[in-house]
């Protein structure tokens, strides 16, 4: 449900993780009843899928205490569509070397709770092997980002998301082998050459790659994102040397920051002004979901210091289900032209 829960570990295990979405959810008419709708729209789209039936197909969930509204999700999914497996993992907020241990005590008590439930036994050679599949996908995926680096790019934002997101539904190996291929595709591709701004989007989970075609419709080309169902999902590799378990707790303890993680503001800051230098960002598109609290404070302390820098900053508030498109496309349409001024 979160990209802080170690997939491999389930991998390992012989299973598919697959990352919860509600991308295509249309109304939240019985989640409505259960949380308020001054909950967060996503948590509540995803509550919709799970007691329409939607995730009927799962066998377990496996969910963080990431933010208040995703764990009143898991609450109201573990008493209201049961699984036969449910397990809520508790996540530092911090990534010191204390956390990184304690992380680590958790994601052990979680990888034995899964061997109980479903009869397997993961060993630390499952594990490393698991690691080295993901580490391939974290690779392919880079080289994508890294195509997206030039002046005129063959692949879009829309499309690259989408290849982001297919990650998280796929048998790995699977995966891995047709990514593989598609970057062959990719790179000979026409470039794209009549784009008017290169632009980047980082806030709030965008589960739905729909967002970001409305920027592109405008005219704008989003070359790079801090997003964890994007760039924060995959940037770094993971350590095969070692104690898998701890590589794994400091790998995604030490992964691209969400606001959720405590003192953070300025590692998640230089990570963005990182990927605007490297990706020749033009300007950055801040969506934040409605009612998302962590974002919310994130997005004051990103709009001061970005204007220290001098970088064109778009905020834009939103819900999950995007009934605004014409207005959202009127405001991006508004800011790549006062980029434009600026270039000019």
């Amino acid at each position: 449900m979160c990209s802080y829960v170690p997939e491999e570990i389930i991998y390992a295990a012989g299973m598919l993780p697959y990352r919860i979405r509600a991308t295509g959810c249309t109304r939240t008419t019985r989640s409505d009843a259960l949380m308020s709708n001054f909950s967060c729209s996503f948590a509540r789209s995803c509550l919709e899928f799970a007691l329409d039936g939607t995730y009927d197909f799962l066998d377990g969930l496996v969910s963080l205490d990431s933010c208040a509204q995703i764990h009143r999700l898991y609450d109201n999914w573990r008493f209201k569509a049961r699984l036969p497996f449910m397990y809520l993992l508790n996540l530092p907020h911090k990534n010191s070397d204390s956390a990184i241990a304690w992380y680590r005590g958790e994601i052990a008590a979680f990888k034995q709770s899964l061997e109980k439930a479903f009869g397997v036994t993961v060993t630390d050679e499952n594990l490393v092997s698991a690691i080295e599949v993901y580490n391939e996908t974290r690779m392919l995926l880079r080289k994508v980002y890294e195509l997206r680096k030039s002046e005129n790019p063959p692949i879009t934002g829309f499309q690259s998301q989408g290849l982001v997101l297919a990650a998280m539904s796929m048998p790995r190996e699977q995966y891995n082998g047709l990514l593989r291929a598609s970057l062959k595709e990719i790179s000979s591709k026409e470039p794209i050459r009549n784009s008017r701004a290169r632009l980047m989007v980082v806030g709030s989970a965008l589960d739905d790659p729909a967002f970001i075609k409305i920027i592109e419709d405008q005219g704008g080309l989003v070359v790079t994102d801090a997003l964890c169902f994007g760039s924060r999902y995959f940037w770094e590799p993971t350590e095969t040397d070692g104690d898998p378990l701890l590589s794994l707790s400091r790998s995604y303890l030490s992964r691209p920051k969400c606001p959720r993680m405590m003192n953070q503001h300025v590692s998640l800051f230089e990570f963005i002004v990182d990927m605007v230098q490297r990706f020749k960002v033009d300007g950055i598109i801040f969506q934040k979901m409605q009612f998302c609290n962590l974002w919310g404070g994130e997005s004051l302390y990103l709009e001061k210091k970005l204007k220290e820098l001098r970088i064109p900053f778009l905020s834009i508030e939103r819900e999950h289900i995007v009934t605004n498109a014409a207005q959202i496309a009127t405001r991006v349409e508004a800011f790549i032209e006062m980029i434009e001024g600026v270039i000019e």
